[in-house]
C-alpha cells in the first residue's frame, strides 16, 4: 500500500487499493481463504494469492481475443442455434470486453507491470447499492447507467450436482424450469450442452435467485438488452469450458460478474463487460471426477464441531434479528474454526499452484511455479487424504 494506493476495502481473501474516483484500482490476492461465509481463516495456502491473479489475468487475456473466438467452435448441436447470433458475431470482432488492466507491482506510488505477481489492475466501475425505502428500492437504475456494476451475479450451471441448490428451487416449479430452459429430460441426465443461466441479487445483505423478469427489471435492463446478457453469459461459459477442456479439465459451473459498458450500440443499446475475478474460487471445476476448488477444504471443516456450530449460530442470529453470528458462534457456543495440518494445506496449496502451472503452459508457454506438482501427483495426494 502507498498513498496512492491505500487500502479502500478489506476482504477475506482480496483486498482493494485505489482512491475512489481515480483509475486504476488494485486487486491485492491474499494467501488467506474462506469458507462458510466466516470471514478469513486461521492458515494461509502458500502462492494462493499469486495463483489467482495469474489465473485472473490469464482468463481475461484468453476470453478479450477476437482471434480465439473466430476460430473457437461451437458445439455441434448449438453450432445451428447460435451461429448466426449477435452476440457472438461481436465476440469475434471485437472479444470480450473487460475491466482487467494486467498484473502489476505497485513501486512507490506508481505500478510497474510484471509477469507474476498478487496484484492485479483494473478499470473501476460504480457500485450502487439498492436503498431501503422502506423496502428495497433499484429504481436508480431505471436511468439506464453506464459504466455501473450491473446489481446482479449470474450463474450458469453444466450440471446438477447431487445437493445442489437448484434442485429445490426446481421442485414443484414448472414456470421457473421452463424459463431456464430445463426440461424434464435435461433433470434426469443432469448434464447439460448448453448451460442452465440463473440470477441472484449481488448487492443485498443475503442475496436470493429471482426470476428472469425480475432480474431485468431490477438491473433496468430492456428486453434486448435482457437477451443480449443472457447470450452473452451462455457463450462465455461455453468458451470456457473449452478453455478448461484445453488442460484436460471440466468445467462443471460458476458465476459471473458484468458492469454496464460505457459504450452503446447503434440502437442505443448499452453493452457489457465483464468484471471481478475468474478463478477456481469462482467455479466448480473437476479433473477425473476430482474436485479442483474451495469444496475440498469445506470437506475438511465439515467433519469438525466448529461446522455444526456455524449452523447454530446462524440460526440463533436469525431468531434474535442480529447479523452478527460469529461471535455467537465463538463467545456463546465456544467454537471458532481451528487449525488444519500442514500436509493438508500443502496439497491445498499445490492445487492452486498445479493449475496455475497447466493453464500457463497450455495458452502461454509458462511454467509461473517450477517447484509445484504435476496434476497426477496433485490428484494422488487429494485421493490418498480423502477429501475428493
Amino acid at each position: 500500500m502507498t498513498d496512492k494506493f491505500p487500502k479502500m476495502l478489506e476482504g477475506s481473501v482480496k483486498n482493494i487499493l485505489g482512491r475512489p474516483g481515480q483509475s486504476p484500482f488494485v486487486f491485492e490476492y491474499s494467501d488467506s481463504y474462506s469458507v462458510f461465509d466466516w470471514g478469513r481463516m486461521p492458515d494461509i495456502l502458500e502462492h494462493k494469492g499469486e495463483s489467482l491473479a495469474y489465473m485472473g489475468d490469464l482468463f481475461f487475456r484468453l476470453l478479450a481475443d477476437a482471434n480465439r473466438w473466430k476460430n473457437w467452435q461451437l458445439p455441434e448441436s448449438l453450432s445451428q442455434k447460435l451461429q448466426d447470433n449477435k452476440t457472438l458475431i461481436n465476440l469475434k470482432t471485437k472479444g470480450l470486453k473487460h475491466h482487467c488492466i494486467g498484473l502489476v507491482e505497485i513501486v512507490g506510488d506508481e505500478l510497474k507491470d510484471c509477469a507474476m505477481s498478487n496484484c492485479l489492475a483494473v478499470k473501476p466501475v460504480e457500485v450502487i447499492h439498492p436503498k431501503l425505502n422502506p423496502e428495497l428500492d433499484y429504481s436508480v437504475y431505471q436511468q439506464k447507467l453506464t459504466n455501473t456494476l450491473v446489481p446482479l451475479e449470474v450463474v450458469f450451471r453444466f450440471s446438477i450436482p447431487d445437493g445442489s441448490s437448484l434442485i429445490s428451487r426446481i421442485e414443484n416449479d414448472e414456470q421457473y424450469c421452463r424459463e431456464i430452459g430445463l426440461t424434464k429430460q435435461m433433470i434426469d441426465q443432469k448434464e447439460f450442452v448448453e448451460p442452465i443461466i440463473e440470477f441472484s441479487t449481488k448487492l443485498e445483505s443475503t442475496d436470493r435467485y429471482i426470476s428472469y423478469k425480475k432480474a431485468a427489471q431490477i438491473a433496468g435492463l430492456c428486453d434486448q438488452e435482457f437477451q443480449n446478457l443472457h447470450d452473452l453469459v451462455v457463450l462465455t461459459a461455453l468458451f470456457l469450458k473449452d478453455v478448461f477442456k484445453g488442460v484436460g479439465v471440466e468445467l462443471c459451473d460458476g458465476k459471473f460478474e458484468f458492469a454496464f459498458s460505457s459504450e452503446v450500440d447503434a440502437k442505443g443499446l448499452r453493452e457489457f463487460m465483464l468484471v471481478d475475478s475468474i478463478g477456481p474460487d469462482e467455479l466448480r471445476i473437476t479433473y477425473r471426477d476430482i474436485q479442483l476448488s474451495k469444496e475440498n477444504l469445506r470437506k475438511i471443516y465439515r467433519q469438525t464441531a466448529w461446522y455444526p456450530a456455524t449452523s447454530a449460530a446462524k440460526g440463533l442470529a436469525q431468531t434474535r434479528g442480529v447479523q452478527d453470528w460469529q461471535t455467537i458462534c465463538t463467545k456463546e457456543l465456544g467454537q471458532s474454526p481451528p487449525n488444519i495440518d500442514s500436509a493438508h494445506l500443502e496439497t491445498f496449496s499445490q492445487m492452486y499452484k498445479v493449475l496455475t502451472n497447466r493453464l500457463a503452459q497450455e495458452y502461454f508457454a509458462q511454467v509461473p511455479f517450477e517447484q509445484a506438482w504435476d496434476m497426477e501427483t496433485l490428484i494422488d495426494q487429494l485421493q490418498k487424504r480423502q477429501v475428493s
